[in-house]
């Protein structure tokens, strides 16, 4: 018995170790489908994007100090015949950046849609000439629901989830990133306490992913007997009512409501908390960093404002990275699963395709 258990035990282990990984090999079959040419430009183009993001913010933070500073020195000297502040070369770069933005956000979105349908039709197409080319006992010991799910319901998540969530996960890493590097820069005290924060976020965003995932799957698992309960409620409401059933049915939605609620309860709660106790560090940390550097290096007020700015949208962008990507490995399982009917041997056959 003692050996059995421990036989569990060690099975348990493995089994939480491979739900903790990322699919990385389904990854880079889907990265690998987008081709040479539209891989880089998808990278390329979120990094400039996301560089032009914070030129603007910097370009409205330095605008706004050296306005503030010219117009203390104007108080200071009482003049009032001096010049006013020129404002026009900041609103000017700040137009063309904006203006930059724009495209460069165009750009991104026909970037990751393209990707989207290119990947999508390549696994389509790939996986249709091997089950036209696979032997018979393939569909003798292949149920027929599993291969028509694969051409439906794995081909819909590549099409239409993936992308989505690719774009939105790589928006909120690089948001993410660049918002510390901004911190970074402003305050490079912040350095110090980042790489501890580092290796806890990524500690906590391994076992969020697990817990994630499975509260996801709860909620979806809960949903569908409420939603069954309800309309087949509906249906049969007349009967119901004939046998005067109405107390039971009522209690049966109850009861399915609460399970539903609960697992949305704490699937909500874990975001909260992901969300609120590591933004806070963050923010605690930058602002301190901050008000020292303020009052001991005269950093600029803008330069500040900026800082803790990003420091405060660090906790939703860190929220959003860990769901997106606790999303993407779920996603990533119809590209895996594609991949697998793909490993099958093709009849021999010397006709025309």
């Amino acid at each position: 018995e003692e050996v059995t258990e421990s036989d569990d035990e060690d099975n348990l282990s493995s089994v939480l170790h491979q739900r903790a990984k990322m699919p990385w090999r389904a990854c880079g079959k889907y990265l690998s489908a987008a081709g040479i040419l539209l891989l880089p430009l998808l990278v390329l183009s979120q990094l400039l994007k996301h560089t032009v993001m914070v030129a603007i913010d910097y370009c409205l933070a330095h605008w706004t100090s050296d306005a503030i500073s010219g117009k203390t020195e104007l108080e200071l000297k009482n003049c009032s015949r001096c010049e006013d502040f020129n404002h026009s070369p900041y609103s000017k770069v700040f137009s063309i950046l904006c203006c930059l933005g724009i495209v460069l956000c165009l750009v991104t979105s026909i970037a990751v849609e393209w990707t989207g349908l290119k990947v999508t039709k390549k696994l389509h197409s790939s996986l249709l000439n091997k089950i036209i080319l696979a032997p018979m006992r393939f569909f003798e010991t292949t149920p027929l629901g599993s291969i028509l799910n694969r051409f439906s319901a794995d081909c819909n998540t590549i099409d239409q989830h993936i992308p989505a969530t690719l774009e939105c996960l790589s928006r909120s890493t690089l948001l993410c990133v660049s918002a510390l590097a901004v911190i970074s820069y402003v305050t490079p005290m912040f350095l110090i306490a980042l790489v501890p924060l580092a290796v806890m976020c990524y500690f906590i965003q391994k076992y969020f992913r697990v817990a994630s995932r499975d509260l996801q799957q709860l909620d979806d698992s809960t949903q569908l007997p409420l939603l069954s309960h309800f309309s087949e409620t509906v249906e049969g409401l007349t009967t119901i009512r004939a046998f005067r059933y109405e107390a039971k049915f009522r209690q049966k939605l109850l009861e399915y409501t609460d399970s539903n609620n609960i697992a949305s309860l704490f699937l909500t709660a874990a975001n909260r908390w992901l969300e609120e106790y590591i933004g806070a560090c963050v923010v605690l940390i930058a602002a301190v960093t901050s008000i020292t550097s303020c009052l001991y290096s005269k950093l600029s007020s803008g330069l500040v404002g900026l800082g803790l700015t990003y420091a405060l949208m660090v906790s939703n962008y860190l929220n959003w990275m860990v769901r997106n990507l606790a999303d993407m490995e779920i996603q990533l399982g119809a590209v895996k699963r594609i991949n697998g009917l793909l490993k099958t041997e093709a009849e021999n056959y010397e006709g025309l395709l």
